[in-house]
């Protein structure tokens, strides 16, 4: 099993998620025209995608514990491409709706298959590098969702038009497939092992500290007793998260409506009995879908609050910059995309530097990076303010290559200590908490950036007022990572594939 390339056709999965986001946002001023969408439509296009991905990550996560990797990624990356291809397709704003959601729940499934396989495939070092590689394919996501979503529209490939920024995804999917069972090395005869028998011996089966819990005689019996999804909790988990996020996305530009404080209200008590489900299904023996093992974790908790923290200001910063360079500077599609390249670019690169920098103390570095990201806001809020493109350009690179070198560490010391069977839901927990951590920041820091607008203040303005507040919540975020136990040095072991994940 070809373990590094496993991780690489893995990763299609969460470049996919990042460039289906931005290329969307890009094209939908297209898409409204072209299919005449209403403003409902429009949210759902963009904000229903958003929430069924959100809502999917946690069952998407333990389905990995259950099925295996590999499993779990081959459905949901055909879901989402054949998704991808009823998008581009679709000839009215409801089917494109439709698949719009597919498409979400597809992406469900292959995220947390990543932060899986990091766990489950590497130790120390080889640990670090693979999540901070997943962090430099984040970047380049979203570089190629801003890029690619501008030139698609502007150089309209085929006559194509918006349709076009769908099915950029359909050749990366089938790749992806294409790719799995050779870097599996469940290729030729292989390729016809039985999916519950034992594959060929190879080097790469020896025991090691990264072996999935799974794959042991005892761990395989069980598994085939108790290898159903949860599925009372993965409704309750689906009801606290959609009272929770689903006024935030869906309430636009403009904010939650009334509506929305009763549902945020009735998420709390949801929410409660989902973790007494939970911990009554581990209490008679049960296998629920978020393990109360997993909340004890040393930093964990910690770690998922920075983590929403950080995800919160980078959610709103995108918005507001996005704004302002298309409707604040009247900046075309193409350079609004070429705009954001600084950001994602320096977070890509700074992520791949990480495993580099290891021999840095965990509280420093992450202190350090949270402050150079807090400079690259501030210096962005006082160029919005009059210091011109230039210089907004350069504190923008600045702020992406703060928060790379503080993303990848900061996930790895919050997945350090999860027991590996445990892995997938962990995995599942922590994309949750991205999203979530995005919405929320969209909705209180976007609020304030439309509050500014609505009282005459201007884009620069508002901008800047809202570039200055992430400031603060993301040197904040810093500080209390500061918390989370360092991490120990191990060295770089691996073992294969769990039994469990192979296809």
């Amino acid at each position: 099993m070809r373990r590094w390339m496993v991780l690489v056709v893995l990763l299609s999965g969460v470049f996919l998620a990042n460039l289906d986001v931005f290329i969307v946002v890009v094209a939908m001023p297209e898409i409204r025209r072209s299919l005449g969408a209403g403003e409902g439509q429009q949210q759902l296009v963009l904000a229903g995608y958003q929430l069924v991905y959100g809502l999917g990550l946690i069952a998407g996560g333990r389905l990995g514990d259950h099925t295996g990797t590999l499993r779990t990624f081959r459905t949901g990356m055909v879901l989402f491409t054949a998704s991808s291809v009823g998008c581009a397709l679709s000839p009215s704003a409801g089917l494109l709706v439709a698949f719009r959601l597919a498409q979400g729940l597809g992406t469900a499934l292959l995220v947390p298959q990543v932060y899986r396989s990091a766990q489950t495939l590497f130790t120390g070092a080889g640990r670090r590098r693979a999540l901070a590689l997943t962090g430099g394919v984040m970047g380049l996501g979203a570089v190629c969702g801003q890029l690619f979503g501008g030139w698609l529209l502007t150089a309209d490939p085929a006559g194509l038009g918006w349709r076009s920024v769908f099915l950029v995804n359909v050749p990366v999917g089938v790749a992806a497939l294409a790719a799995l069972p050779w870097a599996a090395g469940t290729s030729g005869s292989a390729s016809h092992t039985p999916a519950g028998a034992p594959g060929p011996a190879r080097e790469t089966d020896a025991p090691g500290p990264a072996r999935d819990a799974a794959d042991t005689p005892r761990a395989r019996g069980a598994s085939r007793t108790r290898a159903r999804l949860d599925l009372p909790g993965t409704g309750l988990a689906a009801l606290a998260l959609g009272l929770l996020i689903g006024p935030v996305l869906l309430g636009g530009h403009s904010g939650p409506g009334p509506w929305s404080l009763p549902l945020l209200a009735a998420s709390v008590p949801v929410a409660l009995r989902f973790l007494r489900y939970e911990r009554a299904v581990h209490a008679r023996g049960g296998d629920p879908l978020l393990p109360p093992a997993l909340l004890r974790c040393p930093g964990f908790g910690r770690g998922l609050a920075v983590v929403a923290v950080v995800n919160g200001g980078l959610g709103a910063f995108i918005l507001t910059l996005g704004l302002l360079l298309r409707q604040g500077l009247g900046w075309s599609p193409l350079m609004t995309g070429v705009g954001m390249v600084p950001t994602a670019a320096a977070f890509a690169l700074a992520s791949l530097l990480v495993p580099r920098v290891r021999r840095v103390p965990q509280p420093w570095l992450l202190c350090g990076a949270a402050g150079l990201a807090a400079t690259g806001y501030l210096g962005c809020a006082v160029s919005a303010a009059g210091l011109g493109a230039g210089t907004l350009m350069c504190s923008l690179g600045v702020a992406g290559a703060g928060l790379g070198l503080f993303v990848g560490p900061v996930l790895t010391a919050t997945l350090r200590h999860v027991p590996e069977d445990i892995a997938g839901a962990a995995s599942g927990v922590v994309a949750t908490v991205q999203q979530l951590g995005a919405a929320l920041g969209v909705c209180a820091l976007g609020a304030v950036f439309f509050a500014l607008l609505d009282s005459g203040s201007g884009f620069s303005t508002a901008f800047a007022a809202t570039a200055a507040a992430i400031a603060v919540t993301t040197a904040a975020g810093g500080l209390w990572a500061r918390g989370i136990r360092p991490a120990a040095r191990t060295p770089d072991t691996t073992a294969a594939l769990p039994r469990a994940a192979r296809p």
